[in-house]
């Protein structure tokens, strides 16, 4: 084999590695459950057809309060926050 072929497979090859553990990582980090990264309030869950059948481990999120649209994996729902009762009353 010669060096030019050697050397473009090993660079070709970390490369490929390189996008592989970003994407892994980057996924990873994406927050699990229904909260807003943003402002942890609660998020609506988008419906698409295209994307839940070929990434089914995430969902689609619009926030209520802040208006964020991004990715979360998917995970159990979150409680919802008890309402706030008057604490003083005239």
């Amino acid at each position: 084999m010669s060096d030019a072929t050697l050397f473009i497979l090993v660079f070709s090859g970390l490369v490929v590695l390189r996008v592989v553990l970003a994407t892994v990582f980057f996924a990873l980090i994406l927050p699990r459950g229904d909260r807003c990264p943003n402002c942890d309030g609660t998020t609506l869950r988008l419906g698409s057809f295209i994307f839940d059948r070929c990434l089914p481990w995430f969902r689609r999120s619009w926030c209520l309060t802040c208006g964020w649209r991004g990715v979360l994996r998917r995970g159990a729902p979150s409680e919802q926050p008890a309402p706030l009762e008057a604490t003083a009353r005239r």
